[in-house]
C-alpha cells in the first residue's frame, strides 16, 4: 500500500503544480486598471506679464461656456491650472475639461446643438459676433496655443 502511495504522490504533485500555475496565469491576466473618465487638456504659453490679463478673459468667456456645459450634463468638470514654465517651450497655464468618456466626444447632433446654444447665448451676452471677434483677435496678443490633448483617467486596482 505503501509502495502505491509513493508512486502516486510525485503524479499528484505535477498535477497540483500545474493547477496552481494555471491559476497564478489568470490572476496576472487580470488589469491592474480600470478606465474612467476623459480629459480634453488644452496647453497655453502666456506671454511675459499677460498671465491675469489671459485668465481674466478665461473668466470673461471660457469659464461661462463651462459653467453652462456643466448645467446642460454636457461635461463633468473643468478646471483651469496655472504655473510656471519649466523650459523656454512649456506651457503655463493648462484647461481641464472632464467628459464621462470617449463617445462623449464623437459627433452628435443633439449634444452640438446644445453646444452652440450655449455659444450663442454667450456671443449674444457679450455684445454679438463683432466683440467675440476682438475679444479673440486680443488672445493672440496674450498667449500662444500650444495644443490640445485627449487624456483618460487610469484608476489604478
Amino acid at each position: 500500500m505503501k509502495k502505491n502511495i509513493s508512486r502516486k504522490l510525485p503524479a499528484i504533485a505535477l498535477f497540483l503544480g500545474l493547477m496552481m500555475s494555471a491559476t497564478g496565469m489568470q490572476a496576472q491576466d487580470e488589469p491592474k486598471t480600470k478606465e474612467g473618465s476623459v480629459f480634453t487638456v488644452g496647453m497655453v504659453r502666456t506671454g511675459a506679464n499677460t498671465d491675469q490679463d489671459y485668465l481674466d478673459q478665461l473668466a470673461g468667456y471660457w469659464i461661462p461656456q463651462m459653467e453652462a456645459a456643466q448645467a446642460q450634463g454636457l461635461i463633468l468638470s473643468y478646471r483651469v491650472l496655472s504655473g510656471n514654465f519649466s523650459n523656454s517651450e512649456d506651457f503655463n497655464v493648462m484647461m481641464l475639461v472632464e467628459y464621462p468618456n470617449l463617445a462623449a466626444l464623437d459627433p452628435d447632433p443633439a449634444r452640438e446643438a446644445k453646444w452652440k446654444a450655449i455659444r450663442d447665448g454667450l456671443t449674444t451676452k457679450i455684445g454679438g459676433p463683432d466683440k467675440l471677434k476682438a475679444m479673440r483677435t486680443g488672445l493672440n496678443d496674450l498667449r500662444t496655443y500650444q495644443g490640445e490633448k485627449v487624456m483618460r483617467t487610469v484608476l489604478l486596482k
